[in-house]
């Protein structure tokens, strides 16, 4: 399998995927519909709007250990990459939030440091 071909298999399976949950919602009365949930009960979905809130706890919390969370607008996972810098032990080096943000200086000497200590 070339790597056309994967991305259409990944196109489609999110396609089908986005699909089935939309449909999931619309069976339910209108007053249950939450627009959140999971699709075959495994792979999240969230269409409600995001909100900032939403969107850091997906992507930069570090009150979960769970690397792969759910997409804050969407359907499938997003990574947490708090949980993901702090599992490579490179939370402890002084890299925060705003290293992150806005990568600098900082934390190309930190990443270069945990590359050469491997």
């Amino acid at each position: 399998m070339n790597v056309k071909n994967l991305n259409q298999l990944i196109q489609a399976t999110v396609i089908t995927l986005t699909l089935v949950a939309v449909c999931q919602e619309l069976e339910k009365p209108e007053e249950k519909r939450l627009w959140h949930g999971k699709v075959a009960r495994f792979v999240p979905y969230d269409f409600r709007l995001p909100t900032m809130e939403r969107i850091k706890e997906a992507y930069w919390n570090p009150y979960d250990s769970r690397i792969l969370v759910p997409e804050a607008f969407g359907v499938g996972w997003a990574i947490n990459f708090y949980a993901l810098l702090e599992r490579l032990r490179l939370i402890g080096q002084d890299l925060s939030e705003q290293d992150f943000l806005m990568p600098g200086e900082h934390m190309k000497e930190v990443l270069t440091h945990a590359l050469e200590a491997e």
